[in-house]
């Protein structure tokens, strides 16, 4: 019998994407054959991602609720030097530079996945040219950098373009569990917020900070607010939280929108709730490779979405209507125009297609032979 692997999961921000990404992927890893660690902080985020973990072998070694990158360091270095792990594998740009060092001198197997889009403005000043030298040396530390999309990958080479020789930098899609989408029960979010039947939900689950683009929709409202040629009154239904949120509020109170908009607060499983809404709009500036548009296409729901990098190749060949990035104009536009047809038999039609597309069963077993590649390559050099 083979021993198991033991992979130490390096997770600076467990939310979002990457909290799904875990939940999907990991949550998949047969206990008999994987010895999880995760290394993060504490908090009611790390708690849903155990939780969600319940059926693997995974133990927890917990940070405060926002450690420096320092005392990220020391803990993977500390964590690696008792824990005899096979693999590290750090999840977003911040938990790999923690890692990389650590890894490297103690000759472990680092994955490295991204996660996330570098912007220009990040590299900015004295400060931002520390940051990119800091993250290259990193890079260079790493065994592998995993892009979740081709959007994600050729990103990171135009920053950093001496990784497109060799084979460090590699693309293994995001993907979902279809299943929880494709049996859900509708929940009927017009009785649970006492809501006229007629009245138009738009759904927006994500956190409120700028790469989200909840300022879009927001505009997007305010426009359709003065239209008197609406038939159903839009209502926003927000699901999500983030540091943003109170100011959120108090700018659509000033502009006079609160009426429009419902904040519910965080829910892990999504699945009931995007079959209660009319349709979902993703006003997104940039991302990596969402999941909430292939949940909601599998789900059968409308969706709205830019097409900013990482989004635009999700929804590329699918029933999505899809609008400029930053433009409250063009959302404002499509959900009238949505709300006057109000047909989502395209979306219906898709649901087989969407479901085959985005399954994260081949993103597991993607995921399972570059693990047992890498340990095996790293067992054979020792």
């Amino acid at each position: 019998m083979n021993p198991k692997i033991r992979i130490l999961l390096v997770v600076r921000w467990p939310v979002g994407g990457i909290r799904t990404f875990i939940k999907y992927v990991y949550g998949k890893f047969e206990a008999e054959n994987y010895e999880l660690t995760i290394l993060g902080p504490e908090g009611r985020d790390m708690s849903v991602l155990i939780k969600d973990l319940k059926d693997v072998d995974v133990k927890f070694i917990s940070l405060s609720k926002r450690p420096s990158l320092f005392q990220m360091f020391s803990k993977v270095m500390t964590s690696i030097l008792a824990g005899n792990f096979d693999l590290v594998h750090s999840h977003g740009f911040t938990s790999g530079m923690s890692a990389a060092l650590p890894a490297f001198l103690f000759g472990k197997p680092h994955i490295l996945t991204s996660h996330d889009i570098l912007n220009d403005r990040q590299f900015d000043g004295f400060a931002g040219r520390v940051k990119r030298s800091a993250l290259q040396i990193s890079l260079r530390c790493v065994t592998h950098v995993h892009s979740v999309s081709n959007d994600a990958q050729e990103n990171l080479l135009r920053h950093f373009p001496e990784f497109r020789k060799g084979c460090k930098c590699i693309v293994i899609k995001n993907g979902i569990e279809i299943e929880n989408f494709l049996n859900a029960k509708r929940l009927d979010l017009h009785e649970l917020l006492k809501v006229d039947k007629d009245t138009f939900l738009i759904g927006f689950l994500g956190r409120f900070m700028a790469q989200k683009g909840f300022t879009f929709l927001v505009d997007a409202i305010e426009l359709l607010s003065v239209r008197r040629d609406l038939s159903r009154k839009p209502i926003v239904v927000a699901f999500g939280d983030g540091d943003f949120i109170r100011e959120e509020k108090s700018r659509l109170a000033d502009r006079g929108l609160s009426g429009h908009f419902v904040f519910m607060p965080f829910t892990p499983d999504v699945a009931g709730v995007l079959k209660g809404l009319d349709v979902v709009v993703m006003p997104s500036r940039w991302e990596a490779c969402p999941l909430l548009p292939m949940e909601a296409l599998v789900s059968g729901t409308p969706l709205i979405a830019s097409t900013c990098i990482g989004l635009g190749e999700v929804i590329e060949n699918t029933p999505a209507i899809k609008v400029r990035p930053e433009s409250g104009s063009d959302i404002a536009e499509s959900l009238f125009s949505f709300m006057k047809s109000g047909s989502k038999g395209r979306f219906d039609s898709f649901v087989t297609e969407a479901a085959d597309r985005f399954c994260v069963t081949n993103q597991i077993q993607s995921l399972k032979k570059l693990i047992k590649d890498t340990v095996d390559k790293s067992l054979l050099k020792r």
